[in-house]
C-alpha cells in the first residue's frame, strides 16, 4: 500500500494533508492582507513546501521521471540536455536528490522573487501554496519558469537604475530556455511586457492585433514551427505528437463530468485574474496624480480624526500607482492568457496540448496579481471571491485525484 506507484491512495492522502496545514498556518496573512506570520511559522511553510515539491505524488509526472529516471541518465532527447547533466554528474541514481537539486533551486529562486516585489511576500506565499503550488510540483518547466518570472523582476528592479540589474534579468530570461524549450514562449511574453511598459494603450494594441493574427497562423501551420522550436531535432517532432496523441487519449478515457470541471476550475480563476489586472492598469490611468482629501472644518476634524485618517488611507491605497514591478507581471500575465488562447481555434491535437502546457505558466504572474488586488480596497471583493474559486478548484482538483487513485486500486 505504501509503494511508490502512481495512483496511491495513501501518497496522494499525505500530500493532501501537507496542503491542509500549509493553507491553515498561512492563513491569517490571506485574512489581514497586512499582517505577517511569524518567523517560525514562515519557515515552517517553506520547508513544508519544499518537501512538497520533492514527494508530489499527486500526479503522474513524479512518477514518469521516477521511472524513466535512467534513461534521463542516457540522455532522452526529450528532456533537455541540462536535465542529463544534473542527473549524471550530480545526483547520479539518485531520482531524489535530483528533485531536490532541480525544485530546490526553482523554490529558491521563486521565493526571492516575491520578497523583491512591491506586495507582501508572506501573502503571496499564502496564496501560491494553497492555489498553485500543486502545478510547481508537478513538472520540471517550474525551474525555467522561476528562472524566467526571476529575471524578469530584476530587470524591473526598482530600486537600481543601473544597467546590471537589466543585464542580469535579460540573461535569466533567455537562459530559461535551457532548463525547458517551452521556455521561448516565456521569452517572447518577456519581451513583450519590456516594450509595453511605457503605455496601457500599447498593450490593448497588441493584443487586439496580434490574437486573431496568432490563431490564423497556427491554422495555417505555424504549430509544427514552435514544436520543433521546442525540440532538439527535426525527427523529435513525431515522438512529440506521438506523446501528444498519448496524452489526449488519456484526455478522453477519463472525460466526463470530473475530469472536465476540474479543468475549468484550474483555469478560469486565470482569466479573472487577468481581466481585473488590465482593468487595474486602465483604472490607474483615470485616477488623477493627487488623491483629494476631505476638506472640513477643525472642530470635525478634531472630533472624526481617526475615521478621517481611515478614509485617507483607504483613498491613498484606491489611488496610489501600480508599482512597476507589479505591473510587470499583469502585462505577462495578460500576454500569457491571451495568446495561449489563440491555440484553441485549431483543431489539431499538438495545439490543445500546447495551450494547457502555455496557460500553466500564467500560475506566478496570477499569485502576484492576485496579492495586488487583495491589498487593493478598490478589488479587494472581487480578489476574495476569485481566491476562493481558485482554492476550491485546488481543492476539488485533489479529491478527486484521491477519489481516482481509490476507485483504481478496487
Amino acid at each position: 500500500m505504501f509503494e511508490l506507484v502512481q495512483n496511491n491512495p495513501i501518497l496522494i492522502l499525505i500530500n493532501i494533508i501537507m496542503l491542509a496545514i500549509m493553507w491553515f498556518t498561512m492563513r491569517p496573512a490571506i485574512i489581514y492582507t497586512d499582517e505577517q506570520v511569524s518567523s517560525r511559522q514562515l519557515y515552517f511553510v517553506l520547508f513544508m513546501w519544499f518537501v512538497f515539491n520533492i514527494c508530489s505524488f499527486w500526479g503522474s509526472d513524479w512518477f514518469h521521471l521516477y521511472t524513466a529516471y535512467d534513461d534521463i541518465m542516457k540522455g532522452d532527447p526529450i528532456v533537455e540536455k541540462i536535465y542529463t547533466w544534473i542527473a549524471n554528474k550530480l545526483a547520479p541514481n539518485n531520482y531524489f536528490l535530483f528533485r531536490i537539486i532541480v525544485w530546490g533551486t526553482a523554490q529558491l529562486l521563486l521565493w526571492d522573487t516575491f520578497r523583491r516585489l512591491s506586495v507582501s511576500s508572506h501573502l503571496l506565499l499564502a496564496l501560491f501554496v494553497s492555489i498553485w503550488m500543486i502545478w510547481f510540483s508537478y513538472g520540471r518547466v517550474s525551474l525555467a519558469m522561476a528562472i524566467a518570472f526571476w529575471g524578469l523582476t530584476i530587470y524591473h528592479k526598482t530600486s537600481n537604475i543601473s544597467i546590471i540589474p537589466k543585464i542580469i534579468g535579460v540573461c535569466a530570461i533567455l537562459i530559461s530556455f535551457y532548463f525547458h524549450k517551452s521556455a521561448i514562449f516565456l521569452i517572447i511574453v518577456s519581451l513583450l511586457t519590456i516594450l509595453t511598459k511605457r503605455t496601457s494603450k500599447t498593450l490593448f494594441v497588441i493584443g487586439l492585433i496580434g490574437f486573431p493574427l496568432l490563431a490564423y497562423l497556427l491554422r495555417e501551420g505555424l504549430t509544427d514551427t514552435i514544436i520543433l522550436t521546442m525540440t532538439d531535432r527535426t525527427e523529435d517532432l513525431n515522438e512529440y505528437l506521438a506523446k501528444a496523441q498519448q496524452y489526449m487519449n488519456a484526455e478522453e478515457t477519463g472525460y466526463g463530468i470530473g475530469p472536465l470541471l476540474a479543468h475549468i476550475l484550474e483555469k478560469v480563476p486565470y482569466y479573472l485574474i487577468m481581466a481585473v489586472g488590465v482593468k487595474a492598469i486602465f483604472d490607474e490611468r483615470k485616477n488623477t496624480s493627487n488623491v483629494n482629501f476631505l476638506e472640513v472644518s477643525e472642530e470635525i476634524q478634531n472630533e472624526y480624526s481617526g475615521e478621517l485618517e481611515n478614509y485617507n488611507d483607504e483613498a491613498i491605497k484606491q489611488n496610489a500607482p501600480i508599482p512597476e514591478n507589479v505591473k510587470v507581471f499583469i502585462r505577462a500575465l495578460f500576454f500569457i492568457v491571451l495568446f495561449s488562447s489563440a491555440f484553441l481555434f485549431s483543431n489539431s491535437i499538438s495545439t490543445q496540448v500546447i495551450y494547457n502546457r502555455f496557460l500553466k505558466f500564467s500560475f506566478i504572474p496570477a499569485t502576484v496579481v492576485l496579492g495586488f488586488l487583495l491589498e487593493n480596497p478598490r478589488y479587494v471583493n472581487y480578489a476574495y471571491n476569485t481566491y476562493r474559486l481558485a482554492l476550491f478548484g485546488t481543492c476539488y482538483q485533489m479529491i478527486y485525484m484521491l477519489y481516482c487513485s481509490i476507485s483504481n486500486s478496487k
